[in-house]
């Protein structure tokens, strides 16, 4: 990709994700009691944007079997198939569906981003409380 593609191509995908984060918050602001609503409206357009991306990545983890036309490790076709019909995304080295392998990967990193910020919220809170407690800086 040369640079003239990055210009040509950057503002484009901004301007998409910002109407689409636009879009979302006027469907929250709808859908909510007035004090919410006044607090979704202040919010920037990025952060709607960033929930509704959460909230697709989510639905997709939870509905994976419903979604992924094959199961995960299935082969299915020959190596590298192109972008077709039954294939979405193709095949990888092995024969195995693309779209399939990144609807049940959404699984993991779902919960894996979960454990980590339950983690690290469990550290932050043991340290600020024993930091509290103590009268400062640990």
């Amino acid at each position: 990709m040369n640079l003239f593609s990055v210009i040509i191509w950057l503002p484009i995908v901004v301007s998409v994700c910002l109407a689409t984060g636009w879009l979302f918050q006027q469907l929250l602001i709808l859908c909510v009691n007035e004090p919410t609503a006044k607090f979704i409206r202040t919010a920037p357009l990025t952060a709607s944007f960033g929930i509704l991306t959460i909230i697709i990545y989510i639905t997709f983890a939870v509905f994976a079997p419903l979604i992924a036309p094959y199961e995960q490790y299935e082969i299915l076709a020959g190596a590298f198939e192109p972008w077709a019909y039954p294939y979405v995304l193709g095949t990888d080295n092995l024969g195995r569906d693309v779209f399939s392998r990144l609807v049940y990967g959404a699984r993991n990193t779902v919960g894996i981003a979960f454990l980590i910020t339950a983690l690290a919220f469990l550290v932050g809170t043991v340290l600020g409380i024993y930091s509290a407690l103590r009268g400062g800086i640990i």
